[in-house]
């Protein structure tokens, strides 16, 4: 585990879907998932400001991932969003972990009363998408305990 990535940015979620994709056989055990995802930092960008990465999931891979601007909103099928500090303590709960949060982080205890993660989306059916996929998603943050992860100054 030598690599540190920082968080937020696109190589954090490049490397999570480089591992996505060399554990296929784990992803298979999960089923497929289909979606577009753009993971919102609320406070994680220059001077606060929100930052965002789009992560596109095909079948049993993250097929593409970038930093995602304003207009990219409506390109996503939903919507994660929470502070800085909810995905620090995630990912910190996911290392400590050996790759599995307590839990009070995983994803779906985070987004369950709709904060300190919102769960957002323009389209009801599109929004459902994340309660379908939540366990590969998971699995998919999960992945940051194979590395190590230097969380941004907020």
């Amino acid at each position: 585990m030598a690599d540190t990535i920082a968080f937020p940015s696109v190589a954090w979620f490049q490397r999570l879907a480089q591992l996505m994709h060399e554990s296929r056989a784990r992803q298979i055990q999960l089923g497929y998932v289909d979606c577009t995802v753009l993971f919102t930092v609320s406070d994680g960008g220059a001077g606060g400001r929100p930052w965002s990465a789009l992560v596109t999931f095909e079948e049993f891979d993250a097929v593409d991932v970038r930093e995602a601007g304003p207009a990219d909103a409506a390109s996503a099928d939903f919507a994660l969003e929470a502070p800085l500090a909810t995905w620090r303590e995630m990912i910190e709960s996911i290392a400590v972990g050996g790759g599995r949060p307590d839990l009070e982080h995983t994803l779906n205890r985070l987004s369950h009363l709709g904060e300190p993660l919102r769960v957002t989306s323009d389209d009801v059916l599109k929004k459902d998408l994340y309660f379908r996929f939540n366990q590969s998603l998971q699995e998919f943050v999960n992945a940051s305990a194979n590395f190590r992860t230097q969380i941004a100054s907020p």
